[in-house]
């Protein structure tokens, strides 16, 4: 008897970095595991960062059986950027997808990123919408509507992103050095930019972010996330040391200013943002929910974003 064939490489390879993620992953696997697309089309590499929750098991699960969906696991927790370095060097796919693992995908959405590559007459860098939701949408499920959502300004955007692996390994990858949280994304698309990657956006190529309502406990996490995104912030400026990119991290005068006019001259902060947000989740306006949240957490960002700038001034002496 011959040996077996080896299973065929698929188009795609979906890359989704997870650290503590049990509670909302599975919502991520599950909308990837009812894809349109064939299942032999595309594999699903999950890179546990560290978690210390059941994480690896959740995945174990929803992995189990013909579903094509892979566990990497990592010791320690090194960052986002750190984790889809390791999938994408795993990756078995010629396109790489990224979504984030509190992304959930309407099912006719990989069908969509590999359309747009075959379609393309060279290397392109494909983008669809990022839509903040607060639960799992039925829309998410049936794929019968779709939202008004437009560009993100971002060139790449990882939350809902495909390319070829290969634009990503001669990029150089994400740099790890920016360590847990913020800015690693932003770094490797101004990378590939310099490259000349061209972009182009398929608007049904819908992503949902899922945002649960916050508690005192996990807005305070948020804030302190909001502290490591404002460390990577110098680092990302010194990389690339241009008026665009202190715009971009909002180290000016008039985001200061227009933060402490968003935020009530501090009438929203850590203790009251929540409560309030709460109200407009309970009513609907989810839009004011985020606005009501992003006000406190930007506010604080800033902040810490001048001390962490005033720090990397003094270790510069």
């Amino acid at each position: 008897m011959g040996s077996p064939s080896p299973t065929p490489s698929p188009a795609l390879s979906v890359i989704i970095p997870a650290h503590n993620r049990a509670d909302l992953v599975h919502h991520t696997l599950e909308s990837l595991a009812g894809q349109s697309l064939a299942a032999d089309l595309y594999e699903v590499i999950v890179v546990d960062d560290g978690s210390t929750d059941g994480t690896p098991e959740v995945v174990t699960a929803l992995g189990s059986g013909a579903r094509r969906i892979r566990l990497l696991r990592r010791a320690a927790n090194r960052g986002p950027g750190a984790a889809r370095n390791d999938g994408v060097r795993d990756a078995g796919g010629e396109i790489v997808v990224f979504v984030d693992s509190d992304i959930v995908v309407r099912p006719d959405f990989l069908a969509h990123h590999l359309e747009a590559h075959r379609q393309a007459d060279r290397a392109v860098l494909c983008r669809g919408p990022v839509v903040p939701v607060s639960e799992v949408p039925p829309a998410a499920a049936s794929g019968e509507r779709l939202p008004l959502a437009g560009l993100s300004p971002s060139y790449f955007d990882p939350a809902n992103a495909s390319l070829p692996r290969s634009e990503l390994l001669a990029a150089g990858l994400f740099d790890e050095r920016f360590g847990t949280y913020g800015w690693e994304d932003i770094d490797l698309g101004f990378r590939l930019q310099q490259r000349g990657l061209a972009r182009v956006f398929r608007r049904d190529a819908v992503a949902y972010h899922l945002q649960p309502a916050p508690s005192p406990q996990s807005f305070d996490r948020m804030l302190a996330k909001e502290e490591e995104r404002a460390r990577a912030a110098v680092y990302l400026y010194r990389k690339h040391p241009r008026w665009s990119t202190r715009w971009l991290i909002q180290h000016t005068l008039f985001h200061r200013l227009l933060y402490f006019l968003l935020s009530g001259a501090g009438l929203l902060n850590r203790r009251t943002a929540p409560a309030l947000a709460g109200r407009f989740r309970r009513s609907g306006r989810i839009t004011l929910e985020y606005l009501a949240l992003r006000s406190v957490l930007n506010r604080h960002y800033l902040a810490a974003l001048r001390r962490a700038w005033g720090d990397g001034a003094r270790a510069a002496d």
